[in-house]
């Protein structure tokens, strides 16, 4: 998934969909509470983009 121009994110590869968990963490979702919450991934594509991009450099 991704923008026409900039991130991107390919969530067949693995550590993927952990990028998108650990930014939605980040950014206050608690998966442990128990009520209904809707979370638009499309807010959380560029920071995961990023953070794949920076396990994937030497």
């Amino acid at each position: 998934m991704g923008f026409t121009q900039g991130a991107d994110l390919n969530l067949h590869e693995p550590g993927a969909v952990r990028a998108l968990l650990d930014v939605a963490l980040a950014r206050g979702w608690q998966p442990g509470e128990r009520r209904l919450v809707e979370v638009d991934g499309w807010t959380l594509l560029e920071a995961a983009a990023a953070a794949r991009a920076g396990e994937r450099r030497p």
